[in-house]
């Protein structure tokens, strides 16, 4: 059984795997969607902290099979809860069930909680509260054909909330676009464009590792600081050693869109996290086919391009617009390397250019492809 699970976008996992075993994870496991891994209590740390493509980091607590649905509570009320969380904590439960006594998820989360909190008020006399907004305590259970894991979340608030920004739900995730930037090859020696910055996530992902900057910088915080085990000085060297190696970055970031609006509000994320300096944010059209200013040659730069959404094949505007990026990039991105993200299957091939290289890579819920193209 290992240590710890942590949680990816499907199509990453390679990505943080090699994270994890540079952090020093042992048993290092590629799975759907996950990475299984044995460490210590400064690995845990450091995962949650260092690693970029990481949504959350769990703790195995128990792993056991049931027969009934009585059996789950009896498992779960058999854990040492008291020794692992403090009664003062604020909880919330998270189930998943395949093909097991439970009809519903709910019906086993309900389980799992009245084990815990009736545990609790055995040994201490009271109970943990409840609250699924501003928790400190995660516990998650995973059963397939009553087989169950039962998991502590180390993380909280998903690792994709960096803290530079307000916590969101959007599909394009600062993991995901950290992920892809890792797939690509992007190393911070090299000069980077990013087109339709939109968000500008991307762009910010790329100025955090250009600098070394962790992936945890910006956050408040995470729930193993809630454990009753919690090494605050161990978390201080950790934290303490990371920002010591953070450094001035070596290559060039420029970052355009169209959109006025977005521009605006990349620029005061940036702004906000002091980081304005490390990208040209500019307000440019990448359908022009003129180079952003700053920007003298193609040769050897860089492109991540993650495609707008422009509408469905039938009308043809989006097999339009992929082509007219791909003239574009044919125009005047000679001597450059062109990686490009999109969830619109049918339409990519319009880009006109022949991949290099290919990933499939998951945005939230739905399939998207990275193909790679050298501009000639």
């Amino acid at each position: 059984m290992p240590s710890y699970i942590a949680k990816t976008l499907q199509g990453l996992e390679p990505v943080l795997a090699k994270e994890l075993k540079a952090l020093g994870a042992t048993e290092v496991k590629e799975s759907s969607r996950a990475v299984l891994f044995d460490g210590n209590q400064k690995v845990l740390y450091k995962a949650n902290y260092l690693c970029r493509t990481a949504l959350r980091i769990l703790k195995t607590i128990k792993s056991f099979d049931i027969e009934t649905q009585a059996d789950l509570y009896d498992r779960v009320y058999e854990v040492p809860w008291e020794k692992i969380f403090p009664v003062d904590a604020l909880m919330t439960l998270s189930a998943t069930c395949i093909d097991s006594v439970f009809s519903h998820t709910r019906f086993a989360s309900q389980r799992v909680k009245d084990a815990i909190v009736d545990r609790f008020r055995r040994v201490l006399g009271q109970r943990p509260s409840i609250d699924n907004e501003f928790y400190t305590i995660r516990v998650e259970l995973f059963m397939r054909n009553n087989h169950c894991e039962l998991l502590l979340d180390s993380s909280g608030l998903s690792l994709h909330n960096r803290g530079y920004r307000k916590p969101h739900s959007e599909a394009f995730t600062e993991v995901l676009a950290s992920g892809l930037l890792a797939l690509s090859g992007w190393t911070p020696d090299k000069n980077l464009l990013v087109p339709f910055c939109g968000n500008g996530v991307l762009a910010i992902e790329a100025a955090m590792q250009a600098s070394n900057i962790p992936a945890g910088y910006y956050r408040k915080g995470y729930s193993f600081q809630y454990w009753n085990d919690f090494d605050p000085n161990l978390w201080k060297e950790i934290k303490d050693d990371a920002i010591k190696a953070i450094h001035d970055p070596q290559g060039e970031i420029i970052a355009i869109d169209s959109d006025g609006l977005a521009v605006e509000e990349t620029e005061a994320r940036l702004k906000k996290i002091r980081l304005h300096l490390d990208v040209n944010l500019q307000l440019a059209d990448f359908m022009q086919g003129v180079l952003p200013e700053g920007m003298e040659n193609s040769q050897g730069w860089m492109l991540i391009i993650r495609m707008p959404k422009v509408g469905s094949p039938e009308n043809f505007e989006a097999e339009d617009f992929y082509t007219e990026v791909g003239n574009v990039l044919k125009r005047n991105y000679t001597g450059a390397q062109a990686w490009v993200f999109s969830t619109e299957e049918d339409v990519i091939k319009f880009v006109g250019l022949k991949p290099e290289r290919k990933h499939i890579v998951w945005e939230n819920k739905t399939e998207g492809r990275f193909y790679a193209y050298t501009i000639q």
